[in-house]
């Protein structure tokens, strides 16, 4: 059942049925604004599951809401073809690329490109493999946002410390003769390393899997491996911040919990202090009211905190910088003491990164 919520709106409460799957009862249907419900599936990237959530539906807003859709499907399928032509030029060259988040995540996820929004390619290589794999793309027509390319383009030691401290180069590709532009992001990490999230590249290896999409074959990560990535992603970076992460994450619940080896993601979780942020993360959406089978984990319901909550209602502007909030947020979803006081050491270590930090300031204050 939908759980209503009266420090939520209607509209509110309406996309989080949506988005978890919940029955919505017509009641609560006929209350809505539904402008006000677009923006948020806007907002929070979920019109796809807003969309199937109101079928039948004749308002004006949901012939916009359906032309969106059809957009989004679009934009997509074109950011697929262009994931799978990257993917083989790297492959052709020798250079092993996993396909991660995009439209990997929609095929396994969901099991269409048209059930999930996203805008941009991601891509893992290793470390080692960076080098090559930027020419390669740069070949390909792509090149490097203006703040990374003055990193990218200083010195031995400014380029060196970046490519230590960071975690991926956004990219850009314009097609000539119109307005398409293709965003990648190339990722030799999963995270800024500074807060502690261990994936390795020696360990993709042994959990990697292979995935069919428009008839062509790409790497990426079997399920219990994505499914902490996903947890690691949505949950301990970016915090649950919008309702398109709660979808993802019912999602896998739905399609895959059942078959899913919870002592192995045990396992895995614990070995990277990630435990906590597992339970937490099952228990925000048992806390959201999804109806939960005994085959997944037996976890407490959770209620997210307050500033999360206003953020779903209240949609605010990203942040230009969100070192702060990510240091916060990793001290309280780790496991143990040792697991917090080494990102307090991690992050201690990035602040006497004193040449790059100055070229950062560089950019930044022009």
């Amino acid at each position: 059942m939908m759980h209503l919520r009266t420090d939520f709106s209607s509209e509110l409460n309406f996309l989080i049925a949506a988005c978890i799957g919940l029955p919505i009862e017509a009641h609560s249907a006929s209350a809505i604004n539904g402008n006000h419900l677009l923006n948020l599936g806007r907002w929070h990237n979920a019109r796809p599951q807003l969309l199937l959530a109101v079928q039948g539906y004749t308002e004006s807003w949901v012939t916009e809401l359906r032309q969106e859709c059809l957009e989004i499907t679009l934009c997509n399928l074109i950011n697929t073809r262009e994931t799978i032509r990257i993917v083989k030029i790297l492959e052709e060259n020798q250079i092993p690329v996993y396909a991660y988040k995009g439209c990997v995540w929609a095929e396994w996820l969901y099991g269409q490109q048209s059930k999930r929004e996203f805008g941009d390619i991601d891509l893992l290589v290793a470390t080692e493999c960076l080098p090559t794999a930027l020419k390669l793309i740069s070949t390909a027509g792509y090149t490097p946002d203006s703040y990374r390319s003055h990193l990218l383009n200083g010195s031995a030691s400014v380029k060196n410390a970046f490519i230590r401290t960071d975690y991926h180069i956004p990219m850009e590709r314009h097609v000539a003769g119109s307005t398409l532009k293709f965003m990648l992001e190339v990722h030799w990490r999963v995270a800024y390393p500074r807060l502690n999230f261990h994936f390795p590249t020696t360990e993709w290896f042994s959990n990697e899997a292979y995935y069919k999409i428009h008839d062509e074959t790409v790497r990426s990560f079997s399920n219990e491996y994505q499914f902490l990535l996903l947890v690691m992603h949505h949950g301990g970076k970016e915090r649950w911040s919008r309702l398109k992460y709660v979808a993802d994450l019912a999602a896998y619940l739905s399609r895959y919990g059942h078959e899913t080896d919870w002592s192995k993601v045990n396992q895995m979780a614990g070995r990277k202090g990630m435990i906590k942020l597992v339970n937490y993360s099952l228990g925000v959406l048992r806390g959201l009211g999804l109806e939960w089978k005994s085959e997944w984990p037996d976890v407490t319901p959770i209620t997210l905190s307050t500033s999360v909550l206003s953020g779903w209602e209240n949609m605010p502007k990203t942040p230009k910088n969100s070192t702060w909030a990510y240091f916060r947020h990793a001290l309280a979803i780790r496991d143990s003491f040792s697991d917090r006081l080494e990102i307090g050491k991690l992050h201690l270590s990035y602040a006497t990164e004193f040449n790059l930090l100055y070229h950062k300031a560089r950019w930044y204050f022009g």
